[in-house]
């Protein structure tokens, strides 16, 4: 709990800084958060330091600016200039969201607190993966604090905040608007969906151990689901980390229906590929792609009937630089018809050939076996509940990427990892927050690569760090940025977005 630490100094003067008790397992240690300055008026929370003059700071509060008559009766700084501020990266990332169709849907989630909402969210962008504790003194420095005057952002304000953020009611009228804002009387025409794993030590009930491909780890499961046509994220979940993905798609889907999402399209990895899900899909009429694990039953059918043969003149098909084989051949699916897709990626054999062969040689397996194993090398089989066209299988399945791509820029981009909250109703919040950052990100990304040019290229990170380079000086009435180099107008360009002279704060 955050609280506010006292000290005399041998002058006799009595100095303030913000201080928090953090807990770690059975351990309590003190952590300090920022210097508040000279104390004014114990009684009444009034301070003065050299970088902020004299103002009000209390716990419930926060940081507030003195009334003019207040403020000379105790003789304060000048008022003339106040403060020299962080501006380019806020200033850049507020025009940005406001011109987003989900704009509202932002603002109107948890509307009493949208001040601390959006500065923890540009918090999350614009820092290198910093813990909340440090969100005030970040927001003390940043234009954040002139955008969002009434954030709350202390340490126990902050817990309470994810809380709030956290409770299913709230999250669920955010989707409602989110989904209204981004596809009005429509639906999702087709979606992507994985889950990762997010590692921890927590004693939440959803904390529970995971083997994946003999890997063990303490982890929670988070689930998301991105529109297949514009790649922004549209829903998350989570679940305990010991649940597997196979048995989480069928309620992904139900959930999106509860919302009247009514998705037509599905493209999913191997994990999620059972009976259950695959006659779920059939019985929404929902189309799917998805890869085959050579453990299959099926998987081992169609290889044993198609393989064989499938390196001819007739089967290649150039991707990219990659050269395979392919066939494609009608399959049952659970009683259902449906096509599947046996390939062979020549790269991914050859790499895989010489180590194949000295470990057949080490084993001493018999010819027979040693060639069983070698022809396997490089295969893969996807299957689809559609009949599509050779060539168009792989770009479409390969679409994949794209929400791996997103989690990476969760975990990386939006602090995401590592958690650092010890309940499940912080932990709602956080994933919330998160999930907010990460579609602001998303979108950000999409537009730079759709408007740039190809010897222009902008980096969505780099240009964020280099827009905090331009400073604003705030006075009592105005705020005037600072000059903005190449680099900077030429991202304001690229979204033109004007950099005013002075900016009002009336």
């Amino acid at each position: 709990m955050a609280y506010i630490r006292y000290i005399t100094k041998g002058n006799g003067q009595e100095y303030a800084s913000l201080a928090d008790t953090v807990r770690n397992g059975s351990r309590v240690k003190q952590e300090y958060l920022g210097n508040l300055g000279r104390v004014v008026d114990k009684e009444t929370g009034i301070f003065q330091s050299r970088e902020r003059g004299m103002f009000r700071y209390t716990l419930a509060g926060g940081y507030c600016d003195l009334p003019d008559a207040r403020s000379d009766k105790l003789g304060s700084a000048p008022k003339a200039e106040r403060l020299i501020l962080d501006f380019g990266d806020s200033f850049f990332l507020h025009q940005f969201l406001d011109t987003q169709i989900f704009r509202d849907a932002f603002y109107q989630f948890l509307p009493g607190q949208s001040d601390t909402l959006l500065s923890l969210v540009f918090y999350r962008i614009l820092t290198d993966k910093k813990a909340n504790c440090y969100a005030d003194t970040w927001w003390q420095g940043n234009y954040a604090s002139i955008l969002f005057p009434k954030a709350k952002l202390a340490s126990q304000r902050v817990s309470e905040f994810l809380a709030a953020a956290g409770e299913e009611g709230a999250q669920r009228d955010f989707f409602r608007e989110y989904y209204r804002l981004l596809y009005g009387s429509q639906s999702a025409a087709g979606i992507l969906i994985d889950s990762s794993g997010l590692p921890n030590a927590s004693r939440m009930s959803v904390t529970q151990i995971n083997n994946h491909n003999g890997d063990i780890s303490l982890e929670a499961r988070l689930i998301y689901v991105i529109d297949r046509k514009t790649n922004m994220p549209i829903h998350f979940r989570y679940c305990a980390g010991n649940i597997v993905d196979v048995t989480t798609l069928c309620t992904t889907l139900a959930e999106l229906r509860q919302y009247g999402i009514a998705v037509d399209y599905a493209i999913v990895d191997a994990g999620y590929h059972d009976e259950e899900n695959v006659k779920e899909l059939y019985k929404n009429h929902v189309n799917f792609i998805t890869r085959l694990a050579p453990n299959r039953v099926l998987y081992k059918d169609v290889a044993k009937e198609h393989l064989p043969d499938i390196m001819s003149s007739a089967n290649a098909l150039r991707y990219g630089n990659r050269l395979l084989y392919m066939k494609k051949a009608p399959v049952e699916l659970y009683g259902y018809p449906g096509f599947a897709y046996i390939g062979v990626d020549v790269d991914s054999r050859n790499q895989q050939m010489k180590r194949a062969a000295f470990a057949a040689m080490d084993d001493k397996l018999s010819l027979e076996d040693a060639d069983k194993r070698m022809s396997k090398l490089g295969a893969f089989i996807i299957i689809s509940s559609e009949d599509i066209a050779i060539e168009e299988i792989l770009p479409l399945y390969y679409t994949r990427q794209q929400i791996e791509q997103v989690f990476d820029l969760g975990k990386n981009n939006a602090d995401l990892l590592p958690l650092r909250v010890q309940n499940e109703d912080t932990f709602r919040g956080h994933l919330m927050i998160t999930f907010l950052a990460t579609v602001l990100l998303q979108k950000l990304q999409r537009d730079i690569l759709a408007k740039s040019k190809k010897k222009d290229k902008i980096n969505p990170e780099g240009a964020l760090f280099g827009l905090r380079n331009q400073k604003c000086k705030v006075y009592e009435d105005e705020i005037v940025p600072q000059e903005a180099v190449k680099s900077i107008n030429d991202v304001y360009k690229l979204f033109k977005i004007k950099c005013p002279y002075t900016i009002s704060r009336m």
